[in-house]
């Protein structure tokens, strides 16, 4: 494996992408093309000499140039390798097999002393750094319990979420979200990014719903495609999703409704459909991270949460966005960013339990891996 090149997966584990096999294992060329071609330049900066040439290993489950989510955590590596002088083995559409750990195993016998897991093979991540403990691994939405050299990094993307459904509240009369599930009924990501979305859209407008369905794949565009028109023939005015790329923006386009990103700025993919996205630059974080491992300070075990500043914005609204909603959407962000929690009771789920009573709030961490239930208004398909 060459340094800044591979071409191999993501999350948890809980199954292989379908997709996968269409795509091919993707050879370190890719690092010349879509995303790298995106990567801003970056004039290397002054930095610690224990940065330079640190021996890094990226494991990917989908690819690099996906317009969302892989794209994000590679734009990130690329300017690690440009601000810190690191050096980079990657490997993309890598499949939720013992492979991955295998993966993980060869990339530090090659000499990586940190693995970064933007993926989230979970156990398979996991299995590989418990062997390594001289090893420092970083993962994407991690949850515990994981090997003391894991650190697991995420943004609060509820909170994104919460903004985006707000406005999408106001852009329709009877609003209905169809939503795509990247995996059925699964914390860390989907539940909370669903649940938050709902909320924010009934905040504004008590009728909205959403209609929910899985693809069971991170990144799957065809089926994507087909089962967002799918929502859309069953009522779906606003589409939204939590897998990798912007299919339901481009769905969306071309249905004629409404469209919300999941990462990145998705207004190229559907210019008169695209509301908000929530957007995230991992730099920030890996960096820090990055500088205390070689200070001998990772602080393995933890899992890192950050919210709305440098690691986390919200993408410039849509161009058909009205006037009125941004303001009153602005505003909703701006009192988040003061420090503001909007996920306070009454809070009922799908059967009417009332699950968050009135006076109380939920905690980060609540929200973050143990919001296994669907708030009031979610119907959940296939």
């Amino acid at each position: 494996m060459d340094n800044d090149n591979i071409g191999i997966m993501r999350r948890h584990g809980w199954r292989a992408a379908t997709f996968a096999a269409l795509l091919g294992i993707v050879a370190a060329g890719c690092g010349s093309t879509g995303a790298a071609q995106k990567a801003k330049a970056h004039k290397p900066t002054s930095h610690a000499a224990t940065t330079v040439g640190l021996h890094t290993g990226w494991i990917y489950d989908g690819s690099v140039a996906d317009k969302g989510y892989d794209e994000e955590w590679y734009l990130a590596q690329k300017q690690m390798q440009r601000s810190l002088g690191i050096k980079a083995q990657y490997v993309q559409n890598e499949p939720y097999t013992s492979q991955w750990t295998s993966t993980d195993l060869s990339m530090a016998a090659a000499g990586a002393k940190l693995l970064v897991d933007p993926g989230d093979g979970g156990s398979l991540f996991y299995a590989a750094c418990k062997k390594l403990p001289k090893v420092g691994c970083i993962e994407s939405n991690g949850v515990k319990p994981f090997p003391s050299n894991v650190v697991s990094l995420y943004d609060k993307n509820w909170l994104a979420s919460y903004v985006a459904g707000y406005a999408a509240g106001m852009l329709e009369k009877k609003p209905v979200i169809g939503f795509l599930e990247a995996f059925p009924n699964t914390p860390a990501p989907v539940m909370e990014t669903l649940n938050a979305l709902v909320l924010g859209c009934q905040a504004s407008n008590p009728s909205c719903r959403a209609e929910a369905t899985s693809v069971n794949s991170w990144y799957n565009p065809p089926v994507e495609t087909e089962d967002l028109n799918a929502l859309v023939d069953a009522g779906a005015n606003i589409l939204g999703s939590t897998n990798n790329d912007p299919a339901a923006i481009e769905v969306a386009q071309k249905r004629g409704v409404w469209g919300l990103g999941s990462w990145g700025n998705g207004v190229t993919s559907g210019p008169n459909a695209f509301v908000t996205s929530q957007v995230i630059d991992w730099y920030p974080a890996l960096a820090k991270l990055t500088k205390q491992f070689v200070a001998g300070k990772f602080p393995g075990g933890t899992i890192q949460l950050f919210g709305f500043g440098p690691g986390l914005k919200m993408a410039p609204w849509g161009p058909k966005v009205p006037a009125k909603v941004r303001t009153a959407a602005d505003a909703i962000y701006n009192q988040m960013k003061s420090g503001k929690n909007f996920f306070c009771g009454p809070i009922y789920d799908t059967a009417g339990k009332l699950r968050v009573p009135k006076g109380q709030c939920m905690s980060t961490l609540q929200i973050y891996d143990q919001w296994n239930w669907f708030v009031r208004g979610v119907k959940v398909g296939k």
